[in-house]
């Protein structure tokens, strides 16, 4: 059996769960929690999210959102949905952008 977490999508109060690794998008969408995706390549933003817990089970940033977050001047513990990758037990409120 494949390790699991979870994921609560705390504006509705959703919890979800998925293999750990699953990307955060996939789990969103499984479970239609209200996160808006847009480009889905980390360039526009629509799908940012602030992970009030369990940040570090989150695969850190790739370059791009990284440099897309720096952009927004966005505190550290806001992501873009459609580029996490969740390793972890996680809960994440939309902002969108």
């Amino acid at each position: 059996m494949s390790e699991r977490c979870t994921v609560h999508f705390l504006l509705e109060d959703l919890i979800a769960e998925a293999p750990v690794g699953t990307p955060l998008a996939a789990i969103a969408e499984a479970v239609n929690a209200d996160i808006t995706f847009g480009c889905k390549t980390g360039t526009c933003g629509t799908c940012r999210v602030r992970v009030a817990s369990g940040l570090e089970h989150c695969a850190s940033p790739a370059p791009e959102e990284r440099d897309f977050l720096l952009g927004l001047e966005a505190p550290s513990d806001h992501r873009l949905a459609c580029q996490v990758r969740v390793d972890g037990d996680i809960a994440v409120e939309y902002l969108g952008l």
